[in-house]
């Protein structure tokens, strides 16, 4: 099966060197340079995987992030945030947020970014006829985009 996965990086150099790895691994690959290109090709594409930059110029990743959750084609989307932002503050607020991983670009190969691609995609069974859940439950507790209120999630799948 190919996979998709939507590159959201204003470095040039940096997108493309990713884009020919995940192409060899046979990944249909898109890059947004902005965020606004990033929620369109969101919705056109409907990547597995979204690879997003924090740090770009005209965008408030925190935002970006909320909109691109909000507009999620479906619940096995994949969102690794991406960034040389290494405390771990900023750490765990990307995933208090609805990422699904974080990678800090000083410490990570393209190699390295198709494996955690591949990880989280795999992470997702299917089960019960068509239903999708997490094999593993990460963090149950999340933070709610819209007003930063910590929320419990409980799900329960009914035939």
């Amino acid at each position: 099966m190919i996979y998709k996965i939507l590159i959201v990086e204003d470095d040039k150099d940096l997108s493309t060197m990713y884009k020919i790895k995940f192409e060899k691994e046979w990944f249909e690959v898109l890059i947004a340079d902005n965020w606004l290109d990033a929620v369109t090709l969101l919705t056109e594409f409907k990547p597995n995987v979204i690879l997003l930059d924090i740090m770009m110029p005209s965008m408030d990743w925190f935002e970006t992030l909320r909109v691109i959750r909000n507009l999620a084609p479906s619940l096995s989307m994949k969102i690794i945030m991406f960034s040389n932002l290494d405390s771990k503050e900023d750490i765990n607020k990307c995933m208090k947020l609805w990422a699904d991983a974080y990678l800090l670009k000083a410490n990570t190969t393209p190699k390295d970014a198709v494996l955690k691609a591949l990880e989280l995609i795999e992470s997702t069974k299917i089960l019960m006829d068509g239903f999708k859940i997490e094999s593993e439950i990460r963090d149950a507790i999340k933070v709610c985009p819209h007003c930063l209120n910590e929320i419990n999630i409980d799900l329960k799948l009914y035939k």
